[in-house]
């Protein structure tokens, strides 16, 4: 996956005239094509020269303990991951002893002021254990020099002393805790997720754990409430603590050594479907096929496929279901009439971490081939697409939002369909030049009761039933 630097950071680096610098780039686990996979990149600060075999084995055993937790053990196929090895001036981070809780830590950290290349510093806004990289212009130059193709980042700081912190470059040190540590903070950094302990004013807003709201009904994580010990629990303590709710009283985004709740593995995941598309390939892509071949083969010859394998997949043949859970099929010529037909493969994570039924957002990946018979031959067309769609508030009293996301431009048809077959609502061929699409119906004149919506993207069809109450 190819990460876009923000503008911002694009700036800084030309205001600061950075040069350029080279660094060895090491492959840790290599899945797949770096442009479909997710791309993990690690970057040691705080070691020098004589010190890289040290970064890769910190590394290593960080990686390794990540991907030992749900959800990242479920996921790891979808992960490349890379060590850039960074070589500073000096070993260590700095500690300029500022923060008024510095005299809390236990053992105390000696003042020092080592010479880094990405800045690593304690008492980070005030906070002792707030280990930040300050020089975000090397590591944005030595992120687009040396591994441009990242999406997420986590930086090791080389010091034994406990620390580390969320933002934009997760980042952790190589206490005794840094296993949990790197697990925590990339939550905040990969996922957007809230510290589930209070951690102040400053930090507290609307996130997938985090929330005002305290309506059962409303609560962003409704679907979860009731199961494994998910609820709305209020913050404590402290400044507005008391206006805040999280939604578990025991999640790895509190407490080390915890798992992380429903809420936060479920947002973890969205944001994995987010970024890869789980069919990587598939054959055949386009070819003009003799007709004394009678057999047609098509494969899903490469998939992502979560541990264990969640993925389910539906072959439909002009509309109508062939076969179901399999990575390939045969097609034989001869039930296929001339002219032309549509051969389609849905593919959807069906994993019970997240409610499937019940979750407004449903991702899925579609392989669509085109087929011509004619009396010379067989001729395709193949397209890949990854879609995500919304239909919200489900139920409904007065207005619908419609929310689509397609991999690459489409037109989209969408009908809405009552419980008796009639067409209430319609659109036709309309275009999504970047990707996205976003509706609002009034519903007011409906009946109560069900309906279906249909959108449809060229040859691929999918449905969603909402209700009007």
């Amino acid at each position: 996956m190819k990460k876009i630097i923000q503008l911002s950071l694009i700036l800084l680096i030309k205001l600061n005239f950075v040069t350029a610098q080279s660094f060895q780039v090491d492959t840790l686990q290599l899945r797949g094509n770096l442009n479909k996979y997710i791309n993990l990149v690690i970057m040691g600060d705080g070691y020098i020269s004589t010190e890289q075999d040290s970064f890769i084995s910190d590394a290593v055993n960080l990686v390794d303990y990540l991907f030992t937790q749900p959800p990242w053990s479920n996921y790891k196929n979808y992960f490349n991951v890379f060590a850039i090895k960074v070589i500073s001036n000096q070993s260590g981070a700095k500690h300029p002893n500022t923060a008024g809780d510095c005299s809390n830590a236990s053992p105390q950290v000696p003042v020092s002021n080592s010479d880094t290349y990405l800045g690593c510093s304690f008492d980070s806004y005030g906070i002792h254990r707030l280990v930040v990289p300050f020089n975000t212009s090397n590591i944005v130059n030595a992120l687009a020099t040396n591994f441009p193709n990242y999406d997420q980042v986590f930086i090791i700081s080389n010091t034994t002393y406990y620390g580390g912190s969320g933002g934009v470059y997760a980042t952790a040190t190589v206490n005794i805790s840094s296993n949990e540590i790197v697990a925590h903070e990339i939550g905040h950094s990969f996922a957007y997720l809230a510290d589930e302990y209070y951690a102040g004013d400053m930090y507290a807003k609307e996130k997938p754990n985090m929330t005002k709201e305290t309506d059962s009904t409303l609560v962003k994580w409704k679907n979860w409430n009731g199961y494994s010990g998910v609820g709305i629990f209020q913050h404590c303590c402290g400044g507005n603590s008391s206006l805040w709710y999280k939604p578990h009283t025991g999640c790895k985004m509190q407490y080390l050594g915890y798992p992380y709740c429903s809420v936060c593995t479920e947002t973890i995941i969205e944001k994995t479907h987010f970024l890869a598309n789980p069919i990587v390939s598939y054959q055949p892509i386009a070819t003009t096929i003799d007709s004394s071949t009678k057999v047609l083969d098509f494969k899903l010859t490469e998939l992502m496929k979560p541990v264990p394998n969640t993925l389910k997949s539906t072959w439909k043949l002009d509309g109508a279901t062939i076969s179901n859970n399999t990575d390939s099929i045969q097609l034989n010529q001869d039930i296929l009439s001339n002219g032309m037909h549509t051969l389609t493969t849905t593919v959807i994570d069906t994993t019970f971490l997240l409610r499937v039924d019940t979750h407004s957002t449903i991702h899925f990946s579609v392989v669509s081939w085109n087929i011509n018979k004619k009396s010379t031959g067989i001729q395709l067309t193949a397209t890949k697409n990854k879609i995500s769609y919304s239909v919200f508030p489900n139920p409904s009293t007065s207005n619908l939002n419609v929310s689509l996301e397609y991999d690459k431009k489409s037109k989209l048809s969408l009908q809405v369909i009552s419980s008796d077959g009639r067409i209430i609502e319609q659109i036709t061929d309309e275009t999504s030049d970047n990707g996205k699409y976003f509706k609002t119906f009034s519903i007011d004149h409906f009946a109560k009761g069900n309906y279906v919506i249909v959108f449809k993207s060229g040859d691929i069809i999918h449905t969603k039933t909402f209700v009007k109450q």
